[in-house]
């Protein structure tokens, strides 16, 4: 009898927090997104591994960000790059190489450009605001990604100032954070494709810390983006993210 009453209390459970996913909208889903990635400061080490045909390219950096003014600040210190700066303020971005002491600023255009020739563009690897605030949302289907059930979102811009006018993303039930999102452009092409391969907890936030980005304009090439050492909401001073500590 015990056992019969455990059973029907375990299923009254399941079936009202079922419930309680069934009538989520897909606004709310974005929202619940959000409050996992979206964070106030953030520091990490990475791992860019760049496969193009047999060829294997691997770039290290150190990232500082915080969202209030949208800044940024990469440091690269593979062999190759060390000492190579990006600088993101709001939507503006400069380079600083030190081999020639030089400040590049990167704009227009060329921010869809492959980050140190990844698959990631700049604008992928600095985008930091909500993405229920850039689109418009409605939940396609239901479907099961690699044993994980997932939400089908389809987004639409709803502003001009977007890298990728839809996207099509698969969206952990249990975990709110998407497993799976393709990118397209304003015609219906297909222009990447970014499947996340781990995620991991961080008190109540689940976050993303290793993803693959396949760029569909490109031939054999694909980019894998590894997060370790990863700090939420330190304190990052202001004038790390200037132009003056850029080239210190």
């Amino acid at each position: 009898m015990k056992k019969i009453t455990a059973m029907l209390i375990f299923i009254l459970i399941s079936g009202y927090l079922f419930g309680q996913n069934l009538f989520l909208t897909g606004l709310e889903i974005l929202q619940r997104i959000d409050e996992n990635e979206f964070y106030r400061t953030i520091e990490y080490t990475g791992t860019m591994t760049i496969h193009i045909n047999d060829e294997v390219r691997t770039k290290k950096m150190t990232t500082q960000a915080k969202t209030d003014g949208h800044k940024a600040l990469v440091e690269f210190n593979n062999p190759e790059d060390f000492g190579t700066k990006y600088l993101m303020m709001d939507d503006e971005l400069w380079i600083y190489f030190p081999g020639e002491e030089e400040v590049v600023k990167i704009s227009g255009h060329m921010l869809k450009e492959g980050m140190m020739g990844s698959d990631f563009s700049y604008e992928d690897a600095l985008e930091a605001s909500k993405i229920a605030e850039k689109y418009n949302v409605q939940i396609a289907r239901q479907d099961t990604l690699n044993g994980h059930v997932c939400w089908v979102l389809k987004l639409d811009a709803k502003i001009k100032d977007v890298p990728y006018y839809s996207r099509e993303m698969w969206v952990d039930q249990e975990l709110y954070v998407p497993w799976k999102e393709e990118m397209f452009a304003k015609s219906g092409r297909l222009l990447k494709e970014m499947n996340v391969l781990e995620i991991k907890q961080f008190g109540n936030r689940y976050f993303p810390v290793k993803s693959e980005m396949v760029n569909k304009l490109r031939k054999n090439s694909k980019t894998v983006f590894e997060l370790e050492d990863i700090a939420f909401d330190v304190d990052l001073p202001d004038d790390m993210f200037s132009l003056r500590y850029l080239k210190h």
